[in-house]
């Protein structure tokens, strides 16, 4: 069974015959196909044709790389993302990602664009967040030695003192509920 990525390229949503290479990420949409009002984004393209059949009958497990030929190809060290339960909760199925590294579905998100900023020799990995993307970016992109600021309001990350200051650290989105040691806030 291959266990390498199959994927071929980016396309354009805007038009399907616009393709570009997988590298670099086309992170601003399509060159060809937006406009000045409008950004069309790109997909991932892959070679569906040799995808083998039983990577659908793989055993639960944790590592997206179960699904690499499927995905981008993944540069990023893994945390141990994804594998996570179903669990039925009175006749309901409830996916438990709580399982993951950070406790969040933002995990599989992370360990794939950290991986594409890998790729693409990227220096860091940036994001804006209100607390599990944040705290996500900030467990992932140093595994892959990038730094990884991440911007969010102190009453995103619920600040007891609900400032409103934008902060640059990982450890104010932490979601902990308390005020980071560098939140500077002053009451």
């Amino acid at each position: 069974m291959i266990h390498a990525s199959l994927a071929t390229g980016q396309r354009s949503l805007g038009d399907r015959d616009t393709v570009y290479p997988l590298f670099p990420p086309l992170t601003r949409g399509c060159p060809a196909t937006s406009t000045g009002e409008l950004a069309y984004p790109l997909e991932v393209g892959y070679d569906y044709d040799r995808v083998d059949r039983r990577l659908f009958d793989q055993e639960p497990g944790p590592d997206l790389a179960r699904w690499a030929p499927l995905l981008p190809p993944l540069a990023a060290p893994t945390l141990g993302e994804g594998g996570t339960p179903l669990l039925e909760l009175e006749g309901v199925f409830v996916k438990d990602e709580s399982r993951n590294p950070t406790w969040s579905h933002k995990d599989r998100l992370n360990r794939v664009t950290v991986s594409a900023a890998v790729a693409a020799g990227a220096p860091g990995v940036v994001v804006a967040s209100s607390g599990n993307h944040g705290a996500s970016a900030a467990a992932y992109a140093p595994r892959a030695t990038r730094p990884s600021p991440t911007s969010c309001s102190c009453s995103s990350a619920r600040c007891p003192r609900r400032c409103s200051r934008p902060r640059a650290t990982p450890s104010c989105c932490s979601g902990s509920g308390r005020a980071s040691p560098s939140c500077g806030c002053s009451g």
